[in-house]
């Protein structure tokens, strides 16, 4: 399929743009957005370091196990801890993908309609009415693609790797993690805006494979890659990027010095300045996204995606059997009233 040239976002008009939709309810949105994933990196925090013990135990439980001072059963519950840990830190994942999917959602809104406040209520609203089992589908097309595209690298990696020793392993192993984020960031800019596009089409998709979200988005970034690349860069990583170092080398100089309360200042400072960051990112992937839109045949996006409702219903496939048997009877029926022939 053909697309027409896409036409690219121009830095300086973007931030105008950008200062025009977040200065205004910068600290309705702050709260809800900076609280939410606050407790979200405690909580997970927590699990993590609660793994990690059990992880321990567990190693320390089989050596009492090869000594005789213990019941492998104890190993088999600790395993089931662990994965149980996983389970709950996927679900806390899943769940506030969907938070930050809301709240991108609400940005949007609030570009087409700016009356409406982006607040814990809006947000609220837009978590409620969204539809987690085709969001959490698209998710898991996402992760899948990204991985089957970023497998050929791991199996080259696994199978080089260990015939090679020296500086040529270490200069080969990071020349393939190189490639291997290479791809990972391709092609996460090329689904970046499915979420946007399902919400776009979101009644046709009833019914429908949620990929076609996935084939839409790499469409609409077809020759906008970098622009893209270059927005989030400039706007999102190097502002979280440099208020990291800053803040987290004073967490690494308290560790140098033993002056505790620095690192642990510095962390503090990290987690908060970035989540109080956050609604000026998912501000600007929802700005992006209705800038970018602006003049585009959205069909054109979807041509040979979705399937016929016939075709789903199956009401397709029982017409074209009844017409096959329908053919198949003609020919008896038609030589039943044939005339018989004279001798």
């Amino acid at each position: 399929m053909k697309m027409e040239k896409q036409r690219t976002l121009p830095m300086e008009e973007f931030v105008t743009s950008l200062k025009k939709l977040v200065k205004p309810n910068y600290l309705k949105t702050m709260w809800p957005v900076a609280g939410v994933s606050i407790i979200f990196i405690a909580l997970v925090s927590i699990l993590t370091l609660l793994n990690s013990n059990i992880a321990a135990s567990m190693s320390m439980t089989m050596m009492m196990v090869m000594y005789g001072m213990a019941s492998p059963v104890a190993i088999l519950f600790s395993l089931l801890e662990v994965l149980g840990i996983f389970a709950i830190i996927a679900v806390l994942a899943f769940f506030y993908s969907f938070f930050a999917v809301a709240t991108q959602y609400t940005y949007q809104d609030k570009l087409a309609y700016p009356e409406q406040p982006v607040s814990a209520g809006s947000i609220w609203m837009h978590y409620k009415h969204l539809r987690k089992n085709q969001l959490w589908r698209i998710m898991l097309y996402v992760t899948l693609f990204t991985f089957l595209w970023s497998l050929p690298l791991s199996i080259v990696s696994a199978l080089l790797l260990p015939h090679l020793s020296g500086m040529a392993a270490v200069y080969t192993g990071w020349t393939i993690r190189i490639l291997n984020d290479i791809v990972v960031l391709w092609k996460s800019i090329e689904y970046s805006q499915s979420y946007f596009l399902y919400r776009e089409k979101q009644p046709q998709f009833l019914g429908q494979s949620m990929r076609y979200a996935l084939t839409a988005s790499r469409r609409f970034m077809t020759g906008r890659k970098w622009n893209y690349f270059a927005i989030v860069f400039v706007l999102e990583l190097l502002p979280i990027l440099v208020w990291s170092l800053i803040f987290g080398g004073l967490a690494f100089y308290g560790i140098y010095t033993a002056t505790y309360v620095l690192t642990y200042v510095g962390i503090v400072v990290v987690i908060v300045g970035i989540a109080c960051y956050l609604p000026v990112v998912y501000a600007i992937l929802a700005l992006y996204y209705n800038k970018a839109r602006a003049g585009m045949e959205m069909d054109v996006l979807f041509t040979d995606t979705f399937k016929p409702v016939a075709d789903l219903t199956g009401e397709a496939y029982v017409h074209e059997v009844y017409v096959e048997k329908q053919t198949k009877k003609q020919p008896s029926s038609a030589a039943k009233h044939e005339p018989k022939k004279d001798k």
